[in-house]
């Protein structure tokens, strides 16, 4: 990976994607290690607090970045923001508030799904900004082609713990109303949001592997007719030879 010298703001922000990154490592290695050991019933013990703070992470990498690289408001920037908000409000509005519904299994499968996301979204900017747009191609497919497993899983685990919070409201009608509100709208946000995954990879890594295989098409095209025209330059010149040898004998 080629190395290059980084202003101090993007030498921050790359260090933040790379601590980020190992956390992301770290909470997915201790759920790898605790679910054998304790199962998912007891899981939430060793691992929710920190599982957690760590989700805090996107959110807070969203403000940073729109302080540090750039200020104005983009598409990919919204649903970096949505992203995040989400994840918040799953830790901290669902399960926080009613910790029993993390003894079900989609905790699980919600803690493997976010750790996958976000060790592969942080790890690509780390390398991307420390080489300046260069990244591991496996990594770079990995980028924008994890949402096709991480996606569903995450959407389904959330809906079922959103869901079973319910039984544990407490008489409180403006929150019941509002976790009912929320369970309703994942399924068109569902939607919207898979469509943009997918134009995302259509525009992000499509688009740049259909410009490399030209590039490389060109690339073999020109040196093809390169060769071409070397191999026919010493014929012609023999002929050109044969040609003047043949008409000197003929006027001797």
């Amino acid at each position: 990976m080629p190395r290059y010298t980084l202003p101090t703001h993007l030498k921050f922000v790359f260090f933040w994607n790379t601590a980020a990154a190992t956390l992301w490592f770290c909470c997915l290695g201790r759920f790898a290690i605790l679910l054998p050991l304790v199962g998912r019933k007891f899981l939430p013990g060793g691992i929710a607090d920190f599982f957690h703070v760590v989700s805090m992470i996107p959110l807070v990498s969203f403000f940073m970045q729109k302080t540090l690289v750039k200020t104005q408001l983009s598409v990919n920037d919204l649903w970096n923001l949505f992203n995040g908000s989400r994840m918040v409000w799953v830790c901290y509005g669902v399960i926080f508030p009613h910790p029993k519904v993390a003894k079900h299994t989609s905790y699980s499968f919600l803690i493997l799904s976010w750790c996958l996301m976000n060790f592969i979204h942080f790890s690509f900017h780390a390398f991307r900004i420390r080489a300046r747009g260069s990244t591991p191609h496996f990594l770079f497919w990995l980028q924008y082609h994890n949402f096709y497993l991480t996606f569903p899983i995450a959407l389904i685990s959330e809906m079922i713990l959103t869901f079973l919070s319910l039984g544990f409201v407490d008489d409180s009608l403006h929150y019941q109303l509002l976790i009912k509100v929320v369970l309703l709208s994942y399924v068109p946000v569902a939607y919207f949001t898979w469509r943009y995954l997918k134009q995302r990879k259509s525009s992000k890594y499509d688009a740049v592997i259909a410009k490399r295989l030209q590039s490389r098409a060109r690339s073999v095209g020109a040196s093809s007719a390169t060769a071409t025209s070397s191999n026919i330059s010493p014929e012609n010149h023999e002929l050109a030879e044969m040609s003047a040898s043949s008409h000197l004998e003929l006027q001797s």
